[in-house]
């Protein structure tokens, strides 16, 4: 049995031998799937607020796994084999990793409790020597998370996080630009927390700031500008029982950013997210979520039911479907600030509709196996393109807006234990993401996405192995 695994894991990596690899640190990381490959954020944030509610809304072991509690994920989090599990209150831990091209990474987590209150230090340095170039790839962050448990049945968490990285702009084959690139620096603060209350209600609430600096220059025609994103978010989610079977939901998200551009005219835009609905428990097995909600984004506003059914027929077993429908293009961050330089540009909202199913798989050993099918249509979408700038004496990207842009696919997950110490865990994405009526893909947007990771342990020591 387990030499089948070996060879269904080793015939999934032959049959992707064409991989899309757009990061900096070729140590596995993940970006979210159906998005350009270039839109990723200066540093991935845990700081989004989880907005499922009750037991059932939780899906089944993750089939990736995942490093320690959420509010505990770093800045640069990789969400892929970064098994760095903490199951000891209090402890400290070392890890450190190597890549290719000369890629490195040291991580220093300490975590202690006292009096009710648990606090969580998390240190990480990565950095790659710079190719043709004078600035080297680097990242250095610290992101630090105090959670406190109150004796009646609230959870109260804050979360801060600074970090500073660098990285070198691209040229072309025939112009390189050996003297440019940029700096980022991310600051971001977060407290979110949820609670019983008398009545047998559940309230949830969590608010965050990002404050976001970007200098891109070029020493070679003296060129320098700054860029700023502030943005601030806040969400409340309440559910009430009205039933034995049925429980009423109310939730709200404001989001407000800001964009300033040295020499150039600031962006600002405000979204807000009104969801009326309910929590219905079929049975035992199946629960069904379904609701309105009402999304205004600049000069946007739609109206649409959501759905999302959670059917677990027998116990291994797992069936979710989900519709919904928002307005993208609403986190200037992921617009003007993905790993490279974007030029200021006008913005406006997206419409997005929303489908997927996935099965879900788990062994009484404990091997996950999952399988989705996703699409995505999308109205307004961006599309980035390169353009080489003669008076930056750099390459950098604008963005045009897609008129009908679809993005259907299937992803593949699963984890398997092998022996006693080894764990295999894989996860790969065939997608096809089109302009529809123009016979092309979407520039910068993947077909096919393939992570695949190796892990041993043993007591406290650990040697990770991926490779995307």
């Amino acid at each position: 049995m387990q030499t089948k695994k070996v060879v269904a894991l080793l015939l999934a990596l032959g049959t992707s031998a064409a991989l899309h690899a757009a990061n900096d640190f070729d140590m596995g990381k993940v970006q979210i799937l159906g998005k350009d490959a270039q839109t990723e954020k200066i540093n991935l944030t845990p700081n989004e607020i989880d907005m499922e509610l009750g037991e059932r809304s939780e899906p089944m072991p993750e089939l990736i796994p995942d490093s320690g509690p959420e509010q505990s994920k770093p800045l640069t989090e990789k969400q892929i084999m970064n098994n760095f599990h903490r199951e000891n209150k209090e402890e400290i831990s070392v890890a450190a990793g190597l890549g290719t091209r000369g890629s490195r990474e040291f991580i220093l987590n300490g975590k202690g409790e006292k009096e009710g209150y648990t606090g969580d230090l998390i240190f990480r340095r990565e950095a790659r020597d710079g190719y043709k170039s004078s600035f080297d790839t680097e990242n250095t962050s610290i992101n630090a998370v105090v959670t406190s448990a109150g004796e009646g049945s609230y959870i109260l968490s804050a979360e801060g996080e600074y970090s500073f990285s660098q990285q070198a702009e691209r040229g072309t084959n025939t112009i390189p630009t050996p003297n440019a690139g940029f700096e980022d620096t991310a600051k971001r603060l977060s407290l979110k927390g949820n609670s019983t209350l008398e009545d047998g209600s559940f309230f949830k609430a969590g608010a965050s700031i990002d404050s976001l600096t970007r200098n891109v220059s070029n020493s070679s025609v003296a060129f320098s500008e700054d860029q700023t994103v502030f943005s601030f978010k806040a969400k409340a989610d309440y559910l009430k029982k009205l039933h034995d079977k049925f429980r009423g939901r109310a939730a709200l998200e404001v989001k407000s950013d800001k964009f300033t551009v040295s020499g150039g005219a600031d962006q600002e835009m405000t979204k807000s997210v009104v969801k009326l609905g309910g929590d219905y428990e079929i049975n035992q097995k199946a629960e069904l979520n379904f609701g309105l909600k009402n999304i205004s984004l600049m000069d946007k506003d739609n109206t649409s039911p959501y759905l999302s059914l959670d059917y677990r027929w027998e116990k291994p077993w797992q069936l979710i479907i989900s519709y919904d429908e928002d307005l993208g293009n609403d986190d200037f961050e992921e617009v003007f600030m993905p790993s490279r330089y974007v030029a200021a540009n006008g913005i406006r909202a997206s419409k997005q509709e929303n489908f997927k199913a996935r099965v879900n798989y788990q062994t009484k050993k404990g091997d996950t196996f999952g399988i989705e099918v996703f699409r995505q249509n999308e109205s307004d979408a961006i599309e980035y393109l390169d353009i080489y700038d003669p008076g930056k004496a750099m390459l950098t990207s604008d963005f045009r807006f897609v008129n009908d842009a679809k993005r259907t696919g299937t992803r593949l997950n699963g984890s398997f234990k092998i022996e006693k110490n080894f764990k295999f865990n894989i996860s790969t994405t065939y997608q096809k993401p089109e302009v529809e009526g123009a016979g092309r893909n979407i520039s910068y947007e993947p077909e096919r996405i393939l992570d695949v990771g190796f892990n041993y342990t043993e007591n406290k020591f650990m040697i990770d192995f991926s490779r995307r």
